[in-house]
């Protein structure tokens, strides 16, 4: 049977990760870990969980949330993770436990069903292939697990692809052409630095012509705890930023993304500003960074030529309830 989650199914549910969540990827957690992670998150819900009973034992459970604050939230659904047992792990369990949360969504007056980054509960993984390290959250379904696939089945559509890229920085160093490149900029009156707020201008108006919700409330905050900030200058206005620079307590270097102003793009600025936040994020102790981009994005090589390569391919997916 399926039916809702209570307070008496947490210690299964818990057992089920601890045996089960590696197969898909996730980076195990003690119980104090996965409590704050996921059954006592903030957005964790019952009402958005299920739970597949045989035998009077939990075999396999479904958590989603929901949220009018997330982005696309008013009209979204959010899948965050179906685990079950390697008994369990089966097309029909999967139909049936995605067919229970979508129609909690639709209670709820949601129309899509998606499984995207702007989930707020956020599920570490481990990098294939190092030392255990992580990152802090997947944008989607790795399209090489057969949950991917049951749930093309199902009727989720994929929106679009995210390749995960990875680089250990214990032997990062700006190459001399990148060292070049500086140069040229700076014959221009472009160069790349630190963001001071005494000095520098242009900061929000630089976001702002980027159209980017999350660095619009990201950047500045960083900015005002005093972080790390490497921008691209015109002058002593900002043109471009990345970062900002600190390590997470895993040793990952963390990473928002790059944005260039439309006038200041196509000079190399982006390929400066990452090349300078990795050298500042191993500087400040940073180990590694892993980040994500589209498939198709154009900063993809751009991450490749500073020696990043793809680890895993997760899809964003969607299903209009």
């Amino acid at each position: 049977m399926v039916r809702n989650y209570t307070d008496g199914d947490r210690e299964a549910a818990e057992n089920l990760w601890k045996e089960n969540a590696s197969r898909q990827g996730y980076a195990l957690r003690n119980r104090a870990a996965l409590g704050a992670m996921l059954f006592d998150h903030p957005y964790f819900s019952p009402g958005h969980t299920f739970v597949l009973e045989e035998d009077g034992e939990v075999r396999a459970f479904v958590c989603g949330c929901t949220g009018s604050d997330i982005p696309g939230g008013k009209e979204r659904g959010f899948f965050t993770c179906l685990l079950a047992d390697r008994a369990y792990d089966t097309d029909c369990t999967a139909e049936v436990l995605l067919r229970a949360l979508e129609d909690s969504f639709r209670a709820k007056g949601k129309k899509y069903s998606a499984v995207t980054f702007f989930n707020p509960m956020r599920l570490p993984w481990v990098i294939p292939e190092t030392p255990g390290y992580e990152h802090n959250n997947m944008p989607g379904i790795d399209v090489r697990l057969p949950l991917y696939a049951q749930m093309l089945r199902t009727g989720y559509a994929e929106a679009a692809r995210e390749c995960a890229m990875y680089r250990d920085l214990s032997d990062f160093a700006v190459p001399k052409d990148i060292q070049a490149l500086a140069g040229q900029l700076a014959r221009q009156g472009c160069t790349v630095g630190a963001y001071d707020a005494e000095r520098h201008s242009g900061l929000r108006e630089m976001l702002a012509s980027l159209e980017n919700p999350d660095w619009m409330r990201q950047i500045p905050e960083a900015a005002d705890r005093n972080l790390l900030l490497p921008v691209a200058l015109a002058g002593d206005r900002v043109a471009g930023f990345a970062g900002p620079v600190y390590p997470e307590p895993t040793g990952r270097g963390y990473f928002a993304g790059i944005g260039i102003m439309p006038q200041y793009q196509h000079r190399g600025f982006g390929t400066l500003l990452f090349y300078r936040l990795c050298e500042a994020e191993k500087q400040a102790g940073a180990k590694y960074m892993s980040l994500f981009t589209g498939e198709n994005n154009s900063a993809k090589k751009i991450y490749e030529g500073a020696g990043f390569r793809t680890v895993r391919t997760f899809g964003v997916l969607l299903k209009q309830l």
